[in-house]
């Protein structure tokens, strides 16, 4: 696999325009079974546009893709282009190699090693037990390296009993080049990755010590864990992300923006809204987004919010449960949720909200550069596999590609394994609160897979 060494854009994050985008695959809708393309902005009060496209007979668990934007272009291309992306990723694929773990290991060639991922593995799962093996390139060795076929694509069913014990679709994404479908993909694996450093310190950790100590512990110290991921101050965005928080906020819908940004330093946010509706329909419903360029990593946290509230209305996904409802671990990210406590992270406002112009940010003209910030990142975070897999069919005029980037964390979705970066992230709270305010010693480590 081989990346240009130049993608210019014409905006913020494509190499072509929205209407470009549409023209090519509006002729792909009966090819991947869209039977319908839904307008549903006008079910919320936010204006912001939102689209469905229905696909009845897809190999998922849903059958109903969004997409969202500033046009109706925009949303209406981002739902299709949502349909394309998980059509290619459960097409099947001929194994490239088959044995176990061991064998491959023994034998030199590169592999990747199931344990390492922070997706727990199956029961089911041994190293030397035989198992199907796909190829996928490593773009920081520059070599191609085996990982495990049901990894390679997103598959509800599988032909032979998976060697993780769920599959996601984390790191699937979709671009009118490679290069932009690598980029996407990248900064969803680092969204997910900061997100779940956000909720184990400020939200997990937090509520581990007030409810362990009581009022024992000064507010400060709890505060202390909360603005680790600060509020954003929603009066002071850039004109682009403001229009989004405008059109949420002039509702009266309560609005939250954190900066959830990771040692990665790759800007990164969640937006949270509640509104109290009906006991039938979730209170609270939330987005978050990541980029080189922050201001387009908190549009994509506004946009998909806006989109999460107008979805839950329409009620058509099959993954949307009444919030009294009992459902899988992995699914709990998208289940309806209850009553939501306004006095804790990240309703609770920082002590010192942080202002948006102050953040970081690394915006550029071509998509190659943007991947190459997040490559030297993640190098620099001691990650040192970065693998891609093309799920592109033949013949079509956009691509798919799934990333997998082992050691990047992914509980806050999956609900599956915490791994080592979860684990080290908890230690160092804990070390930055006063021994003198909490017995860091009551307080239990978190274990790499715990």
């Amino acid at each position: 696999m081989k990346l240009r060494e130049r993608a210019p854009k014409i905006g913020p994050t494509r190499e072509v325009s929205t209407a470009s985008t549409l023209e090519r695959v509006t002729p792909l809708l009966r090819t991947v079974g869209v039977t319908r393309v839904a307008d549903l902005t006008g079910l919320d009060r936010t204006g912001i546009p939102v689209y469905s496209a229905v696909v009845p007979r897809s190999h998922d668990i849903m059958s109903v893709y969004n997409g969202k934007g500033r046009t109706h272009e925009d949303a209406r291309t981002s739902a299709i282009m949502e349909a394309v992306e998980r059509f290619s990723a459960w097409q099947p694929l001929a194994p490239d190699r088959i044995g176990s773990y061991a064998e491959l290991a023994a034998s030199g060639l590169p592999v990747l090693d199931p344990a390492e991922h922070t997706i727990a593995l199956s029961p089911h799962y041994r190293p030397d037990r035989p198992m199907s093996w796909k190829r996928g390139f490593d773009l920081l060795a520059d070599e191609e390296v085996y990982i495990p076929l049901c990894l390679a694509g997103y598959y509800v069913s599988f032909h032979e009993k998976q060697c993780f014990a769920i599959n996601t679709s984390n790191g699937l994404a979709s671009g009118n080049t490679l290069e932009e479908a690598v980029c996407h993909a990248l900064c969803e694996v680092i969204e997910r990755d900061a997100l779940t450093l956000a909720d184990v310190v400020s939200n997990r950790l937090a509520h581990m010590v007030r409810d362990k100590f009581g009022s024992s512990v000064p507010a400060r110290v709890i505060a202390r864990l909360e603005d680790r991921h600060p509020s954003v101050d929603p009066g002071k965005l850039p004109e682009a992300a403001g229009w989004y928080a405008d059109r949420i906020e002039s509702t009266g819908v309560r609005l939250a923006i954190r900066h959830i940004t990771s040692s990665t330093g790759i800007p990164s946010f969640a937006v949270m809204v509640a509104e109290d509706l009906a006991d039938t329909f979730s209170s609270g419903h939330a987005g978050y987004g990541t980029h080189p360029d922050a201001e387009v990593a908190l549009i994509r946290a506004l946009t998909e919010t806006a989109q999460s509230r107008v979805v839950d209305i329409q009620g058509m996904r099959e993954d949307i449960s009444l919030p009294s409802d009992q459902v899988a671990n992995w699914h709990r990210h998208v289940a309806r949720g209850g009553d939501i406590d306004f006095s804790v992270w990240p309703w609770r406002e920082s002590v010192a909200p942080v202002s948006f112009a102050d953040l970081p940010s690394h915006p550029s003209d071509d998509v190659v550069s943007d991947i190459a910030l997040m490559l030297d990142r993640l190098r620099g975070e001691g990650l040192d596999r970065v693998i891609v897999v093309d799920r592109t069919p033949p013949g079509f005029p956009v691509h798919v590609v799934r990333v997998i980037v082992p050691g990047l964390e992914s509980w806050a979705i999956d609900q599956s394994r915490l791994g080592r970066r979860a684990s080290a992230e908890w230690d160092r709270a804990l070390a930055s609160i006063s021994s003198k305010s909490v017995p860091s010693k009551s307080v239990p480590s978190k274990r790499s897979g715990g």
